[in-house]
């Protein structure tokens, strides 16, 4: 398996603007919808030598969810729908302070068990790509994920991803003898390797399971952690409902939904306050709350969409910036500039096949 550093971008077939069209409307609005926290997009982006423009390294000091549509370059970078199993590697090298308080709670669990329970608890607050359940059967405890959204394509790599990630967790509080009594389960047959490596460990894997996920016989799952912290795991675990919390209530997520609900005919303003059923002042004082400005989710929303276009299509630029609301392509070619740091016709080059590339 390669290491991530080696790692290029895959150099794609593009589409035809009429083909690009149809396809953006098959696109499945979960994929507009905040999912993936953006810790975990920041973290890729390093680990992958990804460039941010100063315009996405500001939108990303307000930690948030991202939608999946954001991390499509990333799983170019990683040829995830060519080489899904990748995704193993990639979320092993997660680290734990990426998963903000439910890994934290999880490192001052009393066991392996309440560890697990904790991230299923606590895992919708940085990944709604999936549902999580712990629950305990026939001398095991199981942690399930199921995924929530339809992931196409990439679905083998997202879960291999998620799988290792949560079960890297475990890694910081677990001994290495009680790790390798673990077994990740994963519903899909075993790639050429046979075991999951990591670096110069291994982690034991049952193909061909029923669903996707990862279990501990109950005498190792309960077995007291030496790093247990009752007080510290109150403490964390208080932090993490109130975050689950602010989540449910975010008025910047409600609003990204309108926008993609909507997309291209982006509502203005006074519309979305309108659909929350509020006033405009209402609304921009809650944006403001959250240090947003519907100005910047509405760039956010037509930028992920023009970076599809131009990735996936051979559309012209004017085409393009019709498309994504812009009344001209100067402004739009501005607007795209600001955002990512490059011109849309040097940002659609990286993306173009190589010379001699089969179409």
């Amino acid at each position: 398996m390669p290491i991530i550093d080696q790692l290029v971008p895959m150099q794609g077939q593009t589409l035809a603007a009429a083909e690009a069209e149809a396809l953006i409307q098959d696109l499945p609005a979960e994929w507009f919808q905040p999912s993936v926290h953006s810790m975990y997009f920041q973290l890729f982006s390093r680990m992958l030598s990804l460039p941010l423009s100063v315009a996405q390294q500001e939108s990303l000091e307000q930690p948030r969810l991202l939608p999946l549509l954001d991390y499509l370059p990333i799983f170019d970078a990683t040829r995830a729908v060519h080489q899904p199993h990748d995704g193993r590697l990639l979320g092993l090298q997660i680290p734990m302070a990426a998963h903000g308080s439910m890994g934290a709670a999880a490192l001052a669990s009393a066991s392996i068990a309440q560890a697990m329970e904790t991230i299923a608890r606590y895992a919708h607050i940085r990944n709604r790509l999936f549902d999580f359940e712990c629950h305990r059967d026939q001398g095991r405890v199981v942690l399930w994920m199921r995924p929530r959204i339809p992931l196409q394509a990439y679905a083998t790599f997202v879960q291999n991803v998620t799988v290792f990630a949560k079960f890297s967790i475990l890694r910081g509080l677990a001994h290495p003898a009680d790790l390798q009594r673990g077994r990740v389960l994963l519903p899909w047959q075993a790639p050429d390797d046979g075991l999951c490596q990591a670096g110069s460990e291994s982690v034991p894997c049952v193909y061909g399971s029923t669903g996707r996920g990862f279990e501990f016989p109950t005498e190792v799952a309960d077995r007291p952690s030496a790093l247990s912290d009752p007080n510290l795991y109150r403490h964390v675990c208080q932090a993490g409902d109130e975050e689950l919390e602010r989540l449910k209530g975010s008025i910047s997520a409600r609003v990204r939904h309108f926008l993609h609900a909507h997309q291209p005919d982006w509502p203005s303003l006074d519309q979305v306050a309108e659909m929350l059923s509020m006033s405009r002042r209402t609304l921009l004082r809650k944006l403001e709350s959250e240090k947003i400005s519907y100005q910047q989710l509405l760039d956010e929303a037509r930028n992920e969409l023009a970076c599809w276009y131009l990735r996936q299509s051979r559309m012209p630029l004017g085409h393009v910036a019709e498309k994504i609301g812009f009344s001209d392509q100067t402004n739009f070619s501005r607007s795209f500039k600001r955002w990512k740091g490059l011109s849309p016709k040097d940002y659609r080059r990286q993306f173009a096949p190589e010379p001699g590339t089969a179409r």
